[in-house]
């Protein structure tokens, strides 16, 4: 019974501990969520509306949701506007604008409404990675051939 205990007790210790990794444990009982890498990263990579999305589905206020989903599109559409009247694509610019969009849901909005100290399990990225990606072929075709 005592080793069961140790057990359990080792479960719930971080995995890691970096400032992206610090909170992430391996109980079972935590709930799973999306990582603040997973967001940064569907953010910088994708755009901002990816990452919100990516976060809301990590929350249960509907409210909370709806505000991270709002701020990405807001964000998106803002960065998409800006590089257009720069009328030539300019992929460092664009991508500097993504990472300050993501550095403000992963340090804002998560902070806000996940918590900083908030234990969780990590949530795996492929459907969503696969989702956006297939989302994504369009406007790289649309990019490329347009």
């Amino acid at each position: 019974m005592q080793e069961n205990v140790k057990t359990q007790k080792q479960e719930s210790k971080p995995v890691k501990t970096n400032s992206w990794t610090k909170n992430i444990v391996t109980d079972l009982d935590a709930t799973p969520f999306y990582s603040p890498r997973a967001v940064w990263g569907f953010s910088f990579f994708f755009t901002v509306i990816f990452g919100a999305v990516l976060l809301s589905s990590n929350l249960t206020d509907k409210k909370a949701k709806w505000i991270v989903i709002g701020f990405g599109i807001i964000y998106t559409t803002a960065v998409i506007i800006i590089i257009n009247l720069l009328q030539q694509p300019n992929t460092g610019l664009t991508l500097g604008l993504n990472g300050v969009g993501a550095v403000i849901l992963t340090e804002l909005f998560w902070d806000k409404y996940v918590g900083k100290e908030t234990k969780f399990r990590i949530k795996p990225i492929w459907k969503p990675l696969i989702i956006s990606i297939i989302i994504m072929i369009p406007f790289l075709l649309a990019i490329i051939y347009g």
